[in-house]
């Protein structure tokens, strides 16, 4: 099998064989243990997303994982948590920059400009708290 076609239609939205999607999974796994980490870019195919997508498609379709597949998938999951760990912490890192950066715009701007500042302030604490909570939230489910 040729691991470029099989990749080209699955970029391509065609359904996989069961034989295909294992090749590609396989494939996927093997690229991502020998680098040791996700490709970052957005053109690049050995992303966290494809990964995600692919175990899903062997997951929904009810295939049964082959076990040589087993030990690979459990050494991916511990490059998987420490990326999404990762990506948490830098939610919760870029809320409370906000929630400071609106708290010091509050306190610098109170009464400067009139109301269009004022708005502009909450939503930005608004975001930072959503963005702040989101990384909580997503570091708790590590943790479980």
């Amino acid at each position: 099998m040729n691991i470029e076609l099989i990749k080209q239609d699955y970029i391509n939205n065609k359904k996989l064989s069961e034989k295909e999607l294992f090749f590609l999974f396989e494939n996927i796994l093997d690229t991502v243990l020998k680098q040791e980490k996700f490709d970052n870019a957005a053109e690049a195919f050995y992303t966290h997303r494809n990964y995600s997508h692919v175990r899903i498609m062997i997951l929904e379709s009810g295939f049964e994982i082959p076990v040589e597949l087993e030990s690979k998938i459990e050494k991916v999951f511990k490059i998987e948590s420490a990326l999404l760990k990762k990506e948490s912490k830098a939610k919760m890192y870029l809320g409370i920059f906000l929630i400071i950066f609106s708290i010091g715009g509050y306190v610098l701007f109170q009464n400067e400009f009139g109301k269009t500042p004022f708005f502009f302030i909450v939503i930005v604490f608004l975001f930072g708290l959503v963005l702040f909570l989101r990384g909580i939230t997503d570091l708790r489910k590590f943790q479980r």
